[in-house]
């Protein structure tokens, strides 16, 4: 069929927009992105100006090759894509900024470092200075200075057969973990986020911002020099009207005798040292809060005038007392030791609806801890999604785990040790039992520790480690499901089991070998394996389809 001839001609109709469409269009790339989609053609060469947004992150160094000729003392890694260096982020986020001068009102700044250097304070100083005397109505600013994990803590349990110290300290487990027990190397928190096992501890932890001090050294450290990585906030940063979130750390605050940002509603401060209390009680609007890794910061008191609808707390490891107001609180997150009965107050009355907890550090097994973890779980039965991450699937121990007659959506996330199927079971099943209403169950398993990941040796080459995978599969391992009572979710409500970091251990299997050949009204199946090789991986999944007993049920394996 011939074409219409009096169709109009194809043409460029994007350009045909107006200029501050356009800018909001490129608002949506990180800004060296944008930079050079507005030099296509002269019709976009003024575009940028128009976009609202920048947005940078600094990539990740190289990855440095082993295989070839380089020696860690003598050069550089050899870069096996090396192109045209690239200009140093501080460089590139000034040009962003200042290309768009006399622009359209800035909407959000958002910059990404790998590793700040305080040689740039003064640029971070100026970016700040001039996006919120270039700011709109509104602005948003995230400026994360660092990029490593915030925590130093492992998850490690202990074998069954009682043959670890019980280790008995007040913050539920920083200790290191005793001969016999796990620890996982793919879940360390490094807060400084490189070796944590340096030649100098002390050295180290002088390096963290973050890290407590005495009082002798704060003194001493009081007026950092431009040498050092400490950012120090800027005090005209807390005097603005625009600001409606706020994101940055590391750092420390140095705020002003009064601080007035009567729009900001949410604030995301990480490993940030200095009267974090002070700035937290100085919003009258705050909805969003989330605290990580300030970890001089004992006590906070949210001012009942800030209706929070969510509360993060996260490695905070020196936080013994939180009091907020609960009445529109809907959110709730932790990550830390099992706190003590009086850490959280929550006056109001509310219902938080979605609740994420994360024990890190050793698992709770003593008598006390157990009580405090019961109490702890009590303030949230009312919930409708819960997410709970330790060491041990379940927590290890099923009978502190309340009942949650509300609760739609469970993950539970954790080891579960080859040699430990009846007890994984078990929990597991008490588990189900006091959640009568679960529609969506999630299984995330974490694994256990691996003597090649742990390795120091910098000659492990690529074979050895694709051998050194987790999957497997026996066919011949006698997978005895032990008796236990059919939880009545498994056979009314829940509707849907995801099965997340598959390994194929003897434990695993028969987990999900109990739950799929019971749970009798389930439609959606969904196996997510760990990495190794496909055949193990499609006979792990054939298993599986073979367990669920609604054949019709949507499977999916990725």
């Amino acid at each position: 069929m011939g074409s219409d001839s009096g169709a109009a001609p194809a043409g460029d109709r994007l350009s045909g927009l107006e200029d501050a469409v356009l800018g909001h269009v490129l608002s949506f790339l990180p800004a060296d992105e944008a930079a050079r989609a507005a030099a296509f053609s002269r019709r976009w060469r003024h575009v940028f100006a128009h976009v609202h947004t920048v947005a940078l992150e600094e990539p990740d160094p190289p990855i440095p090759d082993y295989d070839g000729n380089w020696s860690p003392g003598y050069s550089v890694p050899v870069d096996r894509n090396a192109g045209v260096p690239a200009p140093p982020t501080a460089n590139r986020v000034s040009a962003a900024l200042f290309g768009r001068l006399g622009g359209a009102p800035l909407r959000a700044l958002r910059v990404g470092f790998h590793a700040f250097s305080g040689l740039n304070a003064g640029l971070v100083d100026a970016w700040l200075s001039y996006a919120m005397g270039q700011a709109g109505e509104e602005l948003h600013v995230d400026l994360r200075l660092r990029r490593a994990p915030v925590c130093g803590r492992r998850y490690s349990l202990r074998r069954r057969d009682g043959g670890a110290e019980d280790t008995d300290d007040e913050d539920g487990g920083g200790q290191a973990p005793a001969i016999d027990e796990w620890a996982p190397f793919p879940w360390v928190y490094d807060p400084r986020g490189g070796d944590e096992e340096s030649d100098d501890e002390g050295d180290s932890q002088d390096d963290d911002p973050a890290s407590p001090k005495s009082e002798t050294a704060a003194a001493e450290d009081a007026t950092p020099t431009p040498y050092e990585n400490e950012y120090v906030a800027p005090r005209s940063l807390f005097s603005c009207a625009a600001p409606r979130s706020l994101r940055i750390g590391p750092c420390r605050l140095d705020l002003p005798a009064a601080v007035a940002l009567p729009s900001l509603g949410t604030l995301h401060l990480t490993q940030v040292t200095g009267a974090v209390q002070r700035l937290v009680s100085a919003f009258p609007r705050l909805a969003d809060l989330t605290l990580e890794a300030c970890d001089q910061l004992a006590a906070l008191d949210v001012p009942p005038g800030a209706r929070l609808r969510r509360l993060a707390l996260r490695c905070c490891h020196d936080l013994a007392a939180v009091a907020a107001d609960s009445s529109e609180l809907r959110a709730f997150e932790y990550r830390g030791a099992v706190p003590a009965p009086s850490f959280l107050t929550l006056r109001g009355g509310g219902r938080i609806a979605s609740c994420k907890l994360d024990f890190c550090g050793a698992e709770a097994t003593d008598p006390p801890e157990l009580a405090r973890l019961a109490g702890f779980l009590q303030l949230f039965v009312r919930a409708e999604r819960l997410h709970l991450t330790s060491a041990r699937l379940g927590c290890g121990a099923a009978l502190a785990f309340p009942a949650f007659p509300a609760l739609r959506h469970l993950e539970l996330t954790g080891m579960v040790p080859d040699d430990d199927a009846t007890s994984a079971v078990a929990t597991v099943t008490t588990i189900l039992e006091r959640v009568p209403s679960l529609e969506t169950l999630t299984l995330f398993f974490l694994p256990e520790p691996e003597d090649l990941e742990e390795s120091e040796d910098l000659d492990v080459d690529d074979e050895e480690l694709l051998d050194g995978h987790k999957l497997r599969y026996d066919r011949h391992a006698p997978l005895a499901v032990p008796d236990a009572e059919i939880p009545p979710c498994l056979r009314e409500t829940t509707r849907e089991i995801n099965l997340v970091h598959y390994e194929g251990g003897l434990a695993q299997r028969t987990l999900a070998k109990f739950l799929l050949r019971n749970a009798s009204v389930v439609g959606e199946v969904c196996g997510e394996f760990a990495q190794g090789p496909l055949w193990i991986q499609t006979r792990l999944m054939e298993e599986i389809k073979g367990w669920v007993v609604n054949k019709s049920a949507n499977m999916m394996f990725f």
